[in-house]
């Protein structure tokens, strides 16, 4: 029988909507500030995913634990916030995926391990995406994937259990936080998966090269 998922659960950045143009031109500006060169888009892009932590460890070799950290993450966001939405997109073939899914009665949400906030505010400036039943950031239950709490909530919000759910993400942390949770992962090979590790080795459920192959998968048998 076809794979029967009620609910599929996405990352943001790098699976939904590329936001890599706005994230780095915010990491760019910070270092702008801080009187230091630019650093060339495309050596960014593949890091887009990463998050703060990531951008900031990428633009200044500044970790978490380092005292400037909470002032620097301070400024990037600032920066970001003001320019959320000057490139940011979904990626080719999101929308007609997601008209698809609400089509077949599969509700969808997105789990990110963006502040909730601004990743409302990037969900709402997208309508393609606008129809998300759920928005989780990782600020409202206070872990980062890959732990599971994100998307725990999530599937108590739509009102469906662990096996009844696909998490898709462009990240090995996105499939750790779905086995944790207990659902299935699907790496999303059209994101930013370019880094210290290669999505097959992730252990992920199953590998999609585009959202159309999300459709495929739910036409076609899988083993239990």
């Amino acid at each position: 029988m076809p794979a029967h998922f009620k609910a599929v659960l996405f990352d943001l950045d790098g699976t939904l909507v590329d936001s890599a143009p706005d994230l780095v031109a915010a990491v760019n500006n910070l270092r702008r500030d801080l009187g230091l060169p630019e650093i060339i888009y495309e050596a960014l892009r593949g890091r887009a995913g990463h998050g703060i932590r990531g951008l900031v460890w990428s633009a200044l070799r500044i970790r978490k634990e380092d005292p400037p950290f909470a002032g620097l993450s301070d400024a990037f966001l600032t920066h970001y916030e003001a320019h959320i939405h000057d490139g940011t997109h979904p990626f080719a073939g999101v929308e007609a995926m997601l008209t698809a899914l609400t089509r077949r009665g599969i509700a969808w949400g997105i789990v990110t391990n963006k502040p909730e906030r601004l990743a409302k505010i990037v969900v709402g400036n997208n309508p393609v995406i606008s129809g998300a039943r759920c928005v989780i950031g990782w600020d409202t239950v206070g872990k980062m994937k890959p732990a599971p709490d994100s998307l725990i909530l999530a599937m108590k919000t739509l009102g469906v259990m662990p096996s009844e759910v696909l998490y898709v993400g462009d990240d090995a942390r996105d499939t750790l936080a779905a086995h944790n949770a207990g659902c299935r992962a699907a790496a999303a090979l059209w994101g930013y998966t370019a880094g210290n590790t290669q999505p097959a080795d992730w252990g992920s459920d199953f590998l999609l090269k585009s959202p159309a192959e999300l459709l495929n998968l739910l036409s076609e048998p899988v083993a239990g």
